[in-house]
């Protein structure tokens, strides 16, 4: 081999060198640079390398036969030498012997090792702690040259050390001259403080993407970054997965990552990672799912070396269940192994990665450093082709080693057997110098069984173990509720009847639940809140007999802002159910939301203005703040502190009955049942809120005791936002996945207008099967959504007129126009409107004078004097210039600014077009009523106007809340 300095030309021949990537430093000007080796099968082939920076020099390959080893390199991370590096093979399966590299776990690509070469691609290292093969090349982390060669030869000699990126990702192509192609893995990048886009260095870590905060780099793979970011509007942690740019230039693969991972979001159980959102940012697709707050099985092992029997099939059960779940959804997993098995801080396993789209090694885009070309733009469109292997070898199914595409459930239940292995016993099943060997040996060698390996484990046990892990599917479990079924006969749990905790654990769990509602403070905040209001009371009763209307209206105004203020810092500093959902809501505003805000916002201090109340309510608003403060500490912030306690000893207890195998269900249902008549504060805080709420179906079935309901009246307004919030959800995500599937079609060739209409049937399709679930899924019902992911996997189109499911679709069109003529919007603009010119005719009626002041009068228990006011102004017109008397004369009275702040109000809380049924009429019967009473002459024992106001106030506010959407 020869090869000359692309700085200074100064020649050099490196000898005995492998395929791959290396940084020799020159020897006449010591300038580093990098070498690209790439063996052909024939001598006469020359090996191929593509200018960069710093250059590629070329390398002929003289001998193919040749070859050499890498230097070990010093600063390889323990983790980079696990065996959790996922494999991508594809076509028929070579030769036991035959070895290769492998791609991210992230798709599968189809290859064929060529013979005579597959022995000359590298070898892989041993884990330190397995003792097996880690599934991937050394790589050294800076380039340096071992050797001094003579440098007086015009071809010096030496051995060269691996250049930064290794040569990770051997990538093997069928053809006429089969070419052994170096390729560069994209490198998990640690976490840093700062900025996320100074970490990884690339456009694609902005600080913002959508509605989510970036707060640091958590890695990168063949998707792109993998970032941990904040949820601003719920102020939660999650985990953002952001496509490359590269990824993200084919619109097939975005419309089908789109669909796949909606239909994914769909998936809600206790043992699945959950997928929150799918969106798009400046051409930034990503999607956010849950943050687990724990770590990792492989996680785990590195720490511990092995676990016991029962905490290995505890864990491993909890998995088994999440898969059951993805499998009844029609999922397969396909990469079951330690580190997609998630354990959070309270014990709960959740698996990883269920039903989301994973790339093909022609996918994966060129990172720093990688030679240019190696990137495969037809291959972004290739997910799991026939022939193709996507997998982790020493987890993998021996049948997923010749074909991933036509696997099934069994396979998963192979690679769990797996997982159980390595946690019994501290090693793969299988180990080998390279990945090929592993996956021969599933397939061809009999598995060790694990009690020969660590003798504490059962037999009965490794007996089921080995059924999981038979070479045959069909010798293995068929499912996992056989595998759920052994497991939990070996745990000794229950089946098919409810848990039957022993004495000491309900009498534990029953005094834990006291010790939380006792510290709970909730019997001194409703004595705090009733002492105010009567207090506030008093207040303004006095300030009115004693002739100060301003103090009286500042003291209203201080009982009205001080649960205002309490609300919001008790959900800013501590959160609570009504809080987040209101804090989502206004996030999410629009921009014609937010002019409403700040117009209602401008007229309502206008109104203070208008009355002498303005300066007063602000002094108060700072002392309604200051005693809201005071209550959260006083009460809050103690019982939070204390109620800690109890809570923990409770988490101790349902981590240690999770790890004998109790389901999460049985165990919600044991913490109803046994917590005492007070359970449910103690369950909310365990399980939230939701989980609560669908808790009470356990304790009505099947038990008689009674209990006491806690914050019902929480209930309708959470039901109001909820119904909000999903109306919104839902508007984004068809708007969000009818824009991507047109820009695939009209890629494929598709006309504008039928990319578009056939996209909108998609969108509409997968949009009202996903309400179907939720709206299930809040009714105690069980969920599927196995056609909405058979049609996302498929880009199935529903039929004209049904969702995906065949059930008829719901015509949204008059609603959206319903919505848009006679909306919340409609009726907050008309009500500001009518509240204005109620003001302007007080205004010009000396109505609100300094010495004529109708509220005034009103806060000063001047009933005689208000009603004499309002008598002198009543008759007078408004004024309006260009327009005649008779048209405004309605709003000519007190009614107008009544009614006008009663519509805004529905505006506010009454959503979609439904109350406008209700409060349009009725404004017009508080406007228009009284003239035609004084017309038609009917004497009534009070004023016309009076009447007509009263029921028009029902009609508006009770018709438009019963009507709410």
């Amino acid at each position: 081999m020869s090869a000359r300095c692309p700085h200074c030309g100064a020649g050099l021949a490196p000898k005995d060198l492998k395929p791959g990537r290396y940084a020799p430093k020159c020897l006449k000007c010591q300038t580093a640079f990098v070498l690209h080796v790439q063996w052909a099968t024939y001598p006469d082939a020359a090996a191929m390398a593509v200018a960069q920076d710093p250059p590629l020099v070329p390398v002929k390959a003289t001998d193919p036969t040749t070859t050499g080893a890498f230097t070990e390199p010093e600063a390889v991370s323990p983790a980079a030498r696990q065996p959790s590096k996922s494999v991508v093979v594809g076509g028929a399966m070579p030769s036991p012997g035959a070895t290769g590299d492998f791609t991210e776990p992230d798709g599968p690509r189809e290859m064929s090792p060529p013979a005579g070469v597959a022995e000359r691609t590298g070898e892989f290292t041993d884990s330190p702690e397995t003792g097996g093969a880690t599934g991937e090349f050394t790589e050294a982390d800076a380039p340096a040259a071992r050797g001094v060669p003579d440098r007086t030869d015009a071809l010096a000699t030496g051995d060269f050390t691996a250049a930064p990126g290794g040569t990770d990702n051997v990538d093997f192509s069928v053809g006429p001259k089969p070419v052994l192609t170096p390729k560069v893995k994209p490198k998990l990048i640690a976490a840093k403080s700062g900025d996320a886009s100074e970490v990884l260095g690339d456009a694609d870590a902005p600080a913002r993407l959508g509605g989510y905060e970036v707060l640091r780099v958590l890695g990168r793979g063949g998707m792109g970054a993998v970032l941990l970011g904040r949820q601003i509007s719920l102020d939660r942690k999650v985990a953002l997965k952001v496509m490359h740019p590269k990824v993200a230039q084919n619109p097939s693969f975005v419309a089908r990552f789109t669909r796949e991972a909606y239909a994914a979001a769909q998936l809600t159980h206790h043992n699945v990672v959950q997928v929150y959102d799918i969106g798009e940012d400046r051409g930034r697709h990503f999607f956010s799912m849950e943050f687990v707050n724990g770590q990792s099985l492989g996680e785990r092992l590195k720490e511990e070396g092995k676990l016991s029997p029962e905490a290995a099939v505890g864990l491993i059960l909890q998995a088994a269940r999440g898969l059951r779940y993805g499998h009844k959804q029609g999922m397969v997993h396909r990469d079951i192994k330690p580190d997609n098995l998630m354990v959070n801080d309270e014990g709960v396993v959740k698996v990883a990665d269920l039903g989301l789209v994973k790339l093909s090694s022609g996918d994966v885009p060129s990172q720093a450093g990688s030679p240019a070309g190696d990137d495969d733009d037809d291959g972004i469109t290739q997910l799991t082709h026939a022939g193709a292997v996507m997998g982790t070898p020493a987890y993998m199914a021996p049948e997923q080693g010749k074909d991933s595409g036509t696997v099934d459930q069994r396979a998963d239940v192979y690679s769990l057997g797996c997982t159980l292995y390595v946690l019994l016993t501290g090693k793969p099943p299988f180990e080998g110098k390279t990945a090929l060997e592993i996956i021969t040996k599933h397939q061809t060698q009999a598995v060790v069984p694990p009690e020969v390996v660590v003798k504490r484990v059962p037999k009965a046990l490794s007996a089921i173990l080995l059924k999981m892990m038979a070479k045959k599917p069909a010798d293995r479990y068929a499912s996992m509720d056989e595998v759920v079924a052994a497991l939990e006969g070996f745990l000794g749990v229950e089946r098919g009847g409810t848990f039957n905790p022993k004495e000491s654990q309900a009498d534990e769990l029953e005094k834990f639940c006291c010790q939380y509602n006792v510290r709970g403070k909730g019997k001194l905040k409703a004595v705090a809140a009733l002492a105010f209001a009567a207090a506030c009371g008093l207040g303004v009763v006095g300030a009115g007999l004693a002739g100060m209307p301003g103090l009286a209206g500042g003291i209203l105004g201080l009982l009205v802002m001080t649960p205002l203020a309490y609300f919001v810092t008790h959900g800013v500093l501590c959160g609570n159910v009504v809080f987040t959902r209101a804090r989502v809501l206004v996030f999410g505003m629009g921009f014609t939301d937010w002019l409403m805000v700040v117009g209602g916002g401008l007229l309502f201090l206008a109104t203070l203005y208008l009355f002498g109340l303005l300066w007063s309510w602000i002094a108060f608003a700072v002392a309604a703040a200051a005693l809201a403060a005071g209550l959260w500490y006083a009460a809050d912030r103690a019982a939070a502190t204390a109620q800690k306690e109890p809570l923990d000893d409770a988490r101790s207890l349902l981590r240690s009955l999770r790890l004998q195998g109790l389901d999460e269900e049985a165990l919600r249902q044991f913490v109803c049942k046994y917590a005492g008549p007070n359970w449910e504060p103690f369950y909310e805080g365990l399980f939230g809120y939701e989980a609560k709420l669908a808790a009470r179906a356990y304790r009505k079935g099947d038990t008689g005791e009674p209990w006491t309901k806690q914050g019902t009246w929480r209930e309708p307004v959470v039901q109001a936002l909820d119904a909000r919030l999903e109306a919104r959800r839902l508007a984004r995500e068809r708007k969000h996945l009818q824009r991507i599937e047109a820009k695939a079609l009209e890629a494929e060739g598709v006309s504008k207008a039928e990319a578009k209409a056939k996209a909108a049937e998609l969108a509409e399709g997968m949009v009202e099967q996903a309400a179907e679930a939720t709206q299930a899924r809040k009714e105690g019902k069980e969920v599927s959504v196995r056609e909405m992911v058979a049609a996302a996997k498929e880009r199935r189109r529903p039929n004209p007129g049904k969702n995906i499911a065949g059930k008829p679709l719901r015509s949204m069109g008059p609603k959206y126009f319903l919505n848009a003529v006679l909306g919340q919007r409609t009726r907050f603009v008309l009500g500001a409107a009518v509240f204005a010119a109620g003001l302007l005719w007080m205004s010009q009626n000396g109505l609100l004078s300094k010495d004529n002041n109708v509220l005034q009068k009103l806060t000063a228990f001047d009933f005689a004097g208000a009603g004499t006011a309002l008598d002198k102004a009543a008759g007078k017109p408004l004024q309006l210039v260009g327009l005649p008397a008779e048209l405004v004369k309605p709003l000519s009275g007190y009614p107008a600014p009544v009614t006008g702040f009663l519509l805004m109000m529905t505006g506010v809380v009454c959503f979609g077009w439904r109350p406008s049924a209700a409060a349009l009429p009725g404004a017009a019967l508080a406007l228009l009523g009284p003239s035609l009473l004084h017309g038609a002459g009917v004497e009534l024992p009070i004023s016309p106007e009076a009447v007509c106001l009263a029921a028009g106030a029902v009609l508006i506010a009770v018709g438009g809340w019963l009507l709410r959407s």
